[in-house]
């Protein structure tokens, strides 16, 4: 996967050193994903790649978080000096929110082409970022067709590990920020946010579920949405449809919003929103789910005792 971005990245016309610095950045993130799927390596080293990925990406391809928008409707919020601070607080939320969530089959690369297909769609097919986003797009699916759970590829299965599913976080992220930032921007960072809201929101319920818990946010644990909805007694692949059901929305709302020129204030209320009951949802679905089985399989129960009472002797 990584391989086949980068070949089709070579047709892409960017700018200055854009191409070679992300190159190194995501070659970083995946020699350390690779080392870490297989000796476990410790979290500080894990956070020290993934903090000289975002240094390579600010210095060398000059892409950083300039403004958030205009999310409290107070006027842009600009981040001056602190744009470094910003830019890296956001990426390795996003490089760690999509490591989060690659906890299904299939579901961290349909969570990343959605994202980046609404990049694609929002901005002109001349732009490099969407011809970026495209190239990207083909490459992951290419990955699912060996990742996706279907019956055809259980003997092929693959899986991206950590090594894939950070360096898609931080595809993610260059690629938005290439669209949302800066004199040629064509959307605001706050609409953006919508792109990847089923990522972002697992990863901040896990985060402030585990702190109330005093356990490390960064431990593993069974507290993910995909791990919800399977202990419901849902399929890995209705969870992979449910949550990508629900980032699909999301990605519309947010095409549609900003087609119609919504503001960023009402945009990140009603993002806020869903995130706070996010969780709560998933877990309203996966409740209702499991009673639904219970329910189904008492029924099975009673017609199967009728049936053995009504046997001849």
């Amino acid at each position: 996967m990584f391989a086949g971005i980068f070949a089709g990245m070579i047709l892409v016309p960017f700018e200055n050193n854009v191409l070679l610095s992300v190159f190194i950045a995501s070659s970083i993130l995946v020699v350390i994903g690779v080392l870490d799927d297989r000796f476990k390596l410790p979290a500080i080293v894990r956070l020290a790649s993934q903090v000289v990925a975002v240094i390579l990406m600010v210095y060398g391809a000059g892409l950083s978080l300039t403004d958030i928008g205009d999310p409290f409707g107070t006027g842009i919020i600009s981040m001056g000096p602190l744009a470094l601070v910003f830019t890296m607080l956001v990426t390795l939320t996003m490089i760690n929110a999509y490591n989060f969530v690659d906890g299904a089959d299939g579901l961290a690369g349909s969570l990343t082409i959605i994202a980046l297909l609404a990049v694609a769609v929002v901005t002109d097919l001349s732009n490099p970022a969407a011809k970026a986003a495209l190239s990207i797009s083909a490459a992951i699916a290419g990955f699912l067709l060996f990742n996706f759970p279907t019956l055809l590829n259980r003997s092929v299965r693959s899986f991206m590990g950590d090594a894939g599913s950070t360096f898609l976080g931080f595809t993610v992220v260059w690629i938005t920020l290439g669209v949302s930032q800066g004199t040629e921007s064509v959307i605001s960072p706050v609409h953006c946010l919508w792109f990847a809201a089923i990522p972002i929101f697992d990863f901040l319920a896990c985060f402030v579920h585990r702190v109330l818990k005093g356990k490390s946010p960064f431990a593993p644990g069974r507290d993910h949405f995909h791990h919800i909805l399977l202990r419901g007694g849902l399929r890995v692949r209705q969870t992979l449809g449910i949550l990508t059901g629900l980032q699909l929305v999301y990605a519309i709302v947010a095409l549609y919003c900003h087609s119609e020129g919504v503001p960023d204030v009402v945009m990140f209320t009603a993002w806020s929103v869903l995130g706070v009951t996010q969780r709560h949802v998933i877990r309203q679905i996966s409740r209702y789910h499991r009673c639904h089985l219970l329910k189904k399989l008492r029924m099975q129960r009673e017609l199967r005792s009728q049936e053995t009472q009504r046997a001849p002797i």
